[in-house]
C-alpha cells in the first residue's frame, strides 16, 4: 500500500484527488459458506504484516450458507481501526446485493466486481474494476468443485495489485492460513 497506483479502472476516472496512503476501508460483500473468510483473513494479514495498523470483521445477518456476508478492512496509518461506515473500495462478489452495495457508496469510491454483474450500470460516480473471475479460475483450477473457494483468492490478487500490497506478505499469510494443508498451495 505504496503511494503508487498501479491499477487502472476500466470506465473514466470518477475522482482526481491526491492518493491516499496507508488510510483506507475496504469491504467485500460475498456469500455466506463460499469460502471467503479465508480470503478476506489472507488480504488483512497481508497487511498487517506489512506494519500498518489494520482491524477486520465480518458482518452478517446469519450462519446460514448462501445468504450474504460483508467482511470489513480497515487500514489506518495512526492506528484507527474501529470501522467506518463510508467504504473506499468495495469487492461485489454477491449478485443478491451488488446494486445494493454500489448504491451505497460514497462518489469516488472504487468497486472491484465480477464482471457478470455489470455493476457500472448502476452509477457513474465510482471507479469501476470488471474482473473476470470466472474465466479466471477455470484457468488456474482444474478442480469444478474447489473453484468456487480459489475464485476468492483472486480477488485478494487483484487488491494486491491495485493497493500495492506486497506480494511476499500475501504469500506469508497464505502460508499461515494452510500450514496444516500443504497441499493447498499447490
Amino acid at each position: 500500500m505504496s503511494e503508487s497506483t498501479t491499477a487502472s479502472p476500466t470506465s473514466r476516472p470518477a475522482s482526481q484527488a491526491e492518493p491516499i496512503v496507508n488510510r483506507l476501508s475496504i469491504q467485500v460483500a460475498t456469500v455466506n459458506g463460499s469460502g471467503s473468510q479465508t480470503a478476506n483473513n489472507t488480504l488483512l494479514r497481508a497487511i498487517f504484516q506489512m506494519g500498518i495498523p489494520v482491524s477486520g470483521k465480518n458482518l452478517f445477518p446469519s450462519n446460514i450458507a448462501g445468504l450474504p456476508t460483508w467482511f470489513t478492512i480497515r487500514a489506518n496509518e495512526h492506528g484507527y481501526i474501529a470501522r467506518r461506515r463510508e467504504v473506499d473500495v468495495m469487492v461485489c462478489m454477491n449478485p443478491q446485493t451488488a446494486e445494493d452495495d454500489v448504491m451505497g457508496l460514497p462518489a469516488g469510491a472504487s468497486v472491484v466486481y465480477d464482471e457478470t454483474l455489470r455493476c457500472d450500470r448502476y452509477r457513474k460516480d465510482l471507479d469501476f474494476y470488471p474482473v473476470p473471475f470466472q474465466s479466471m479460475v477455470k484457468e488456474v483450477c482444474p478442480s469444478v468443485s474447489l473453484r468456487r473457494l480459489v475464485v476468492n483468492m483472486i480477488y485478494v490478487g487483484v487488491l494486491a495489485e491495485m493497493l500495492d500490497i506486497e506480494v511476499s506478505e500475501v504469500e506469508r499469510a497464505l502460508e499461515k492460513a494452510f500450514a496444516s494443508k500443504p497441499k493447498a498451495l499447490g
